[in-house]
Parts: structure tokens; sequence; C-alpha cells
């Protein structure tokens, strides 16, 4: 067997997620600090919608820290929980607004705790629950480094210069697939899952199938996909002939989950096929093989966790 590796899981990783799964919240152990930066800041308004703020200014943190302004009952944000939020950034420096997400009543793509994208703003999440609103203060040259797609529209390089935002969390999905296993199938790829769901693939020493093959690794019990859904994923792909290779990973390229719209002809018909019918807590199997006619020129096998739907 070819084993390939999605993720390399490490001791702090490991430490985190048991410290932020038994302590409180924002200010314990394993979690972001709380701290005057982020406590100066006044807000008002309802949930979910655009609220009042006032940024006394200048704000400089050399840390991100939290302040939770009202705490919601949802499920607690641990890292790998990709999150559904409403924002509004801010200048710390001027206090002038720089973006907001728009509060329009449509869902965002999530953002990953932990991952890259947004990455002190998401890390700022952590250990809070679904339902709050929260104030995060950061470093601005971490936002700048680490934003990808969602940048903010001006930005600040200056070394104590800093970024506030007022999040809302509105939806958590899960981390990763958490339905129960199903046995293997000869000839498949078998697949073993770090504590944090990435999976590793091992790829037998034989010839790949010549029709596509869809198998359940682990079978949740939560929505049924449909057509007309938009699914929250983690996937892998490898390649079946030697030398197997990661040929793409949400788990090690930016750590971060991403949005599927099932009815999107941009997407292979084969994923798409694979994927509606499937349960939210599944990890899913899926064998494509190559087709010169399609331009397949590798045969591919795919592993998607199914985290939940927009």
């Amino acid at each position: 067997m070819r084993k390939i590796s999605a993720l390399v899981v490490t001791v702090g990783l490991l430490a985190s997620l048991t410290a932020c799964a038994t302590e409180a919240g924002p200010g314990a152990a394993g979690c972001p600090s709380t701290g005057d930066a982020a406590s100066v800041v006044s807000v008002s308004g309802a949930f979910g919608k655009k609220p009042d703020v006032t940024v006394p200014t200048p704000i400089a943190t050399t840390k991100t820290e939290v302040a939770t302004i009202t705490a919601g009952d949802g499920e607690k944000v641990v890292d790998g929980t990709p999150v559904s939020i409403d924002f509004t950034l801010f200048d710390g420096t001027t206090g002038q607004e720089l973006e907001n997400s728009g509060y329009d009543g449509t869902t965002p793509n999530p953002i990953t705790v932990g991952g890259s994208t947004l990455g002190p703003l998401a890390d700022g999440l952590k250990c809070s629950t679904v339902g709050s609103r929260v104030v995060v203060t950061m470093k601005a040259s971490e936002l700048n480094a680490s934003a990808q797609g969602s940048a903010p529209t001006t930005k600040n390089d200056e070394p104590d210069a800093s970024y506030v935002a007022v999040v809302d969390i509105r939806k958590a999905y899960l981390p990763k697939a958490d339905g129960h296993l199903v046995p293997g199938a000869n000839g498949l790829p078998a697949v073993v899952t770090a504590p944090n769901g990435a999976p590793g693939i091992s790829v037998p020493d034989a010839a790949a199938p010549t029709s596509e093959v869809t198998h359940l690794v682990r079978q949740g019990t939560g929505h049924t996909l449909t057509s007309k859904d938009t699914a929250v994923i983690q996937f892998t792909a490898v390649t079946w002939e030697t030398p197997a290779t990661v040929a793409s990973s949400t788990w090690t390229n930016g750590g971060s989950a991403t949005s599927v719209r099932l009815d999107d002809d941009q997407i292979p018909a084969e994923i798409t096929k694979a994927l509606i019918g499937q349960t939210v807590g599944s990890q899913v199997m899926v064998v494509i093989p190559a087709d010169q006619a399609k331009g397949i020129a590798q045969t591919y096998v795919y592993v998607f966790d199914v985290l939940g739907v927009l």
C-alpha cells in the first residue's frame, strides 16, 4: 500500500483542541486572550444587524484579543470549525470603517478557525459560541499577511497598527466528518483520519478502476444533500498511478473548509453526482478514472468530509 499522508498533526494542535473543548471561553487556557484593546470598543444594536460601533482611537495591540458583547447559547467554536459570520472591520488607528459583510440575510462562505483565511480574525472566534457577538482586535500586519480573498480594502502596515472587528457568529459547521465507520471495500484505497479529521489515503498496488466508484467511509446522520444545496466540505485528492501524490487538499492548502454548489455545472459532474444524496457528517471516497476524452489524464481518488449546508 502506498500511503499519502494529508496532514501532520502537531502536539500543539492537539493540546489546543483539548484545552478549548473543556474550558469556559475566551480568556481561558488555550483560548484567545481578553484585554483592554477589545473591551474599550462600544457596540450596540441587534445581533445579525449592522451594529453601531464607537472605536476610541488609537487602539494598539500586540496580540489578538477578544471581548464578548453578547454570549450566544449555541455550540462552542473549536479549532477546525467552519463558521458563517457577519462582521464590520475598522482601522484601529483612525476608527474608520473599512468593510462589512453586508448584513443582507444571505449566508456567506464560511471561514475556518485555525485556517489561513482571515487567520487572526477567525482564530479570535475560538471558544466563543454560536449566537455570540464579539469584538476582536488584532495586529493589522497579521491580518494583511493571512487574509485570502476578503482582504481589507485599506491596509495598514505600521508596526503598532491594529484592526478592530465586530463579529456575529451566525452558524457553525462540523469540524470533521463524525459519522460511524463503514467497512472498507476490496480493491479500493484505505482511509485513516488524523484526530482533526484530515485523511491519510493508502492506494493499493493494483490496477485502477475503469469506471467511477463511490464508497462511504463514514455514514453521517445529518441533512441529505440535494442538487439545490451548497455543501460545506473539506477534501483531499490523490493520484492513483505511481508515484501516488497529493494533487489537492483543503486540509493542507490553508486548512480551510470550502463550499460547493451542487447545481454548478463548473464542478465536474462525477463530483456532484457522488455528493448528492450523501448526508452531513459523512466521509465519502470517490474514484474518478482516467478518461482521455474528458481530458482526465490520471485516475484520482477524492475523499470528502461533508460538514454542513449553507
